[in-house]
């Protein structure tokens, strides 16, 4: 682990706060930021993805759907592949998945494939990250932990107002 003392809450090691911890909570942040940002930035195409796929507005909210139901529906399996194989793998893992999703998504031809493409994959991508990137912060953090724990979830309202518009200038070009 390079030299970095790590809380694992069974071996009494106190946890670094601070160090390598500073670029583990920029991380969380990002991912936080991305995890909640995703789903609710998809409204900004609701128009376009119904006028694309000639559906209404309740097949189109499924994809929103779906995919915080893979975000929040899968935290026993990601506790499963962490305590099997550690945080930083399934996050590897997710963030292929989470990427594959999208780019396969840019290539649907039915609003179906989006509910499997940004739904499942990607809303699977984003908990393999989610999850862990919460355990990771507080293996880094003990006394500073509220502090690291705010600053992370300080991601979400930072990432939803930059990616609304930056959905708006995607739907421009």
């Amino acid at each position: 682990m390079g030299g970095v003392a790590l809380d694992d809450g069974s071996s009494g090691v106190k946890a670094p706060d601070g160090g390598w911890g500073w670029a583990v909570l920029f991380g969380c942040f990002i991912i936080t930021g991305f995890s909640y940002a995703f789903p609710k930035a998809v409204s900004v195409f609701f128009k376009e993805l119904i006028r694309e796929f000639e559906v209404g507005y309740s097949d189109t909210a499924w994809i929103s759907s779906i995919l915080l139901a893979m975000l929040y529906g899968t935290g026993p399996l990601c506790s499963i592949l962490v305590n099997r194989f550690g945080c930083r793998p399934v996050m590897l893992v997710g963030g292929l998945f989470a990427s594959l999703g999208m780019v396969l998504a840019s290539f649907a031809t039915s609003i179906m494939h989006i509910y499997l493409c940004t739904g499942v994959i990607t809303g699977l991508g984003m908990a393999l990250n989610f999850q862990p990137s919460l355990i990771m912060l507080n293996r880094y953090f003990s006394e500073k932990r509220p502090l690291a724990n705010g600053l992370a979830a300080a991601g979400s309202p930072v990432a939803l107002r930059l990616r609304n518009k930056e959905s708006y200038m995607l739907l421009r070009m």
